[in-house]
């Protein structure tokens, strides 16, 4: 079985790709917090118009005042849809990032505990090899001893 140093080594790699994984997930939540920002600016500003349209409406405007508001109206319309696209495939990217670090995240749990066991292991077989080195000296005291 391998050693506990050779585990260290691809522990190192999984915490590198742990990192990257981190880096990725911030990039996709900060693109998901700036769409998601926009978005929330564009219904700000289509209400501020539409209130302005319906006083419009009910004031003495012209036509073609009247048909301006309508038609910025709808190209705010279409810049939001466009937008709540953005917003969900940043949203997707987002989760999907987030599944990809908690998976690289178990993975350095993994070989985290796999050296921990493998330390305690090597220790406890240690410990033994000790105490039977230990028990050979004193049988050997004693005989010598013994002989005497």
């Amino acid at each position: 079985m391998a050693s506990a140093e050779t585990f260290q080594k691809i522990l190192g790699l999984r915490e590198r790709e742990k990192n990257d994984a981190q880096m990725a997930y911030k990039d996709s939540v900060d693109s998901f917090e700036e769409f998601a920002t926009q978005l929330y600016h564009l219904l700000r500003k289509k209400e501020k118009v539409e209130r302005e349209y319906s006083l419009s409406l009910g004031s003495t405007s012209s036509v073609s005042t009247l048909t301006t508001h309508y038609t910025y109206i709808e190209k705010i319309k279409e810049n939001i849809r466009q937008l709540e696209m953005s917003v969900k495939k940043a949203r997707n990217n987002m989760e999907m990032k987030q599944k990809q670090l908690t998976a690289t995240h178990i993975e350095v749990k993994k070989y985290e505990k796999l050296i921990e066991r493998k330390e305690k292991k090597r220790i406890e077989l240690q410990k033994a090899e000790e105490t039977k080195l230990m028990d050979e000296t004193s049988i050997m005291q004693f005989l010598n001893n013994r002989d005497r």
